[in-house]
């Protein structure tokens, strides 16, 4: 079943009372009258088909449901804050809009290069960006809502072109401690009996099946025992000694307490960084973005 689009009137009413947990207060916040704000309440928990509220005469309390969309809907808000702000700068012809997205370890090395240089070349664009996982961004692109995005490969999508920029290869990512800490190359057969901290699959297809691929050649499957979507929160589980992980080499500008990265005895698996954009051609402040990040990798872009 469809959800209905949400009414940003009605959500903001209902995070101005989320933030105050008081009917008079968000009333006079909003300067609203209070029975047009319970209103405004009713009628969003209907739409939705869940309490977002508990009230009674002498408090208001945030239910799960309503917690949740406390949370999303801030970042909603924010969002089209910007969005506004950022058609009505272009319109004004004060500068032009480029939605970049990108994945998490590609921010620790070719990203925020590319970044320091379109700014400083074309101060008039305003950069819009969004972090998330390969598959995310991927369909993002497609669905023609960011203009380019940094992603995992290698990786096909309808509808998408996907140049590769560079390759680099996996490491060993082992708590301080652990007894091949002291190596500076680590044979992958001795981490056989080792539990395991990576990716989700559906979000990182290409790094997960690396990482599997590698194990296999080396003669173990390898168990894995935790996964998060994000490169920090493995580090750190691996720092707290929950495991060891394989992760691309840019991560070991990452400095965290408690873990060490080792590089891996033997041939290692590459993991490529692409660029991903739709079929179109590209609008200026996109090429503007592609010449630059073909000068930093030599890859012909245009």
């Amino acid at each position: 079943m469809k959800s209905p689009p949400l009414d940003t009137r009605r959500l903001s009413c209902f995070i101005a009372v989320a933030e105050t947990l008081h009917f008079r207060k968000a009333a006079e916040r909003l300067h609203l009258a209070q029975p047009a704000l319970s209103q405004q309440i009713r009628r969003l928990e209907e739409e939705l088909g869940c309490q977002l509220l508990r009230r009674d005469r002498r408090r208001v309390e945030l239910t799960p449901a309503g917690q949740a969309l406390l949370d999303a809907g801030r970042r909603v808000l924010v969002h089209l804050s910007h969005a506004t702000e950022a058609a009505q700068r272009t319109a004004a012809g004060q500068q032009t809009l480029l939605r970049v997205g990108f994945l998490s370890p590609a921010s620790f090395s070719l990203v925020p290069e590319v970044l320091r240089r379109l700014r400083a070349a074309h101060p008039e664009v305003h950069l819009m960006l969004r972090e998330a996982d390969s598959t995310t961004l991927l369909e993002e692109v497609r669905l023609g809502g960011l203009d380019v995005a940094f992603v995992r490969g290698p990786v096909t999508a309808s509808g998408v072109r996907i140049d590769t920029l560079r390759r680099e290869p996996l490491v060993v990512v082992l708590p301080s401690g652990h007894r091949l800490a002291r190596k500076t190359r680590v044979p992958l057969e001795q981490l056989a009996d080792e539990p395991f901290i990576g990716f989700p699959r559906d979000t990182a297809p290409s790094l997960h099946d690396a990482v599997t691929g590698m194990c296999l050649e080396a003669g173990f499957a390898p168990t894995f025992v935790a996964e998060a979507g994000e490169w920090f929160t493995i580090v750190s589980l691996v720092a707290a000694g929950l495991g060891c992980a394989l992760l691309p080499e840019s991560v070991r500008t990452f400095t965290r307490e408690g873990a060490v990265y080792r590089s891996i005895a033997g041939h290692a698996r590459h993991v490529e960084l692409a660029i991903a954009r739709g079929p179109t051609p590209p609008g200026p402040s996109l090429r503007a973005c592609l010449r630059i990040v073909s000068a930093l990798t030599d890859v012909d872009l245009l």
